[in-house]
């Protein structure tokens, strides 16, 4: 009779543990929510752990120091239309594998993307402001942290494109403690290229007769939709 009670009380004590849980949900997040409400949702994603600044301030051996500090070739640089030098891409990440090999660096995020909401209240956005914040781990020693940053226009780009644009962003401020391509952060090194390879002239769009004046290397030729202008600018 004992038994009996105890096995009747353990199924009612099952049945009322059952309907007490919660049941999964199924519903899945939409990609506009990975914005700054789902990084509300979830602090654990911000989470890092608390000896990720171990081993900082220690300098690397000799051999990684010599790769790194290795200048910037003139044939590197990369000229952008409104007069910015940079380098790719690949270039930053070619550098790291050759000083600490591949699978010797790593950038970790910090965080979740976040939307920030930069228009002025009534005004309908184009555009968002997106940034994830990263930090540069070499030889599983922290190097540097740093935010990415990115315009991402939606329905006229995907969004994977724009996250790994920030994700680029901040590679290239993290590697700015390392000294890589550290020649573009110099105002006269980069005045001095520009005087030796780059041209800056009035250019007209064919698609829209807008008349600026933006950048060209020497020995390159404008190509559609630019075309040169003798428009000058009057004020």
């Amino acid at each position: 009779m004992f038994g009996l009670l105890v096995r009747t009380a353990g199924r009612q004590l099952s049945r009322a543990v059952s309907r007490a849980m919660p049941v999964a949900s199924t519903r899945v997040t939409p990609v506009h929510r990975t914005f700054s409400s789902v990084v509300e949702e979830s602090d654990e994603l911000g989470s890092v752990p608390d000896n990720r600044f171990e081993g900082v301030g220690q300098p690397f051996d000799k051999k990684i120091a010599e790769v790194l500090a290795q200048p910037l070739e003139d044939c590197e640089v990369i000229l952008a239309k409104d007069g910015t030098l940079k380098v790719s891409e690949e270039f930053y990440k070619d550098l790291l594998n050759k000083a600490f090999g591949v699978g010797g660096w790593a950038l970790v995020p910090c965080g979740e993307i976040k939307d920030l909401d930069l228009s002025e209240s009534g005004q309908e956005k184009q555009f968002v402001t997106l940034i994830r914040e990263y930090s540069l781990y070499c030889h599983e020693r922290f190097v540097s942290q740093a935010f990415g940053e990115t315009s991402f226009y939606p329905g006229k780009q995907y969004y994977s494109e724009a996250a790994e644009k920030i994700k680029f962003s901040a590679l290239m401020r993290c590697c700015k403690d390392l000294g890589l391509a550290s020649e573009l952060w110099n105002k006269r090194w980069t005045d001095s290229w520009k005087a030796k390879y780059a041209v800056q002239e009035w250019v007209e769009n064919t698609t829209n007769s807008r008349k600026n004046q933006l950048w060209r290397r020497k020995d390159e030729d404008w190509t559609w939709p630019y075309k040169k202008t003798t428009f000058q600018k009057t004020y």
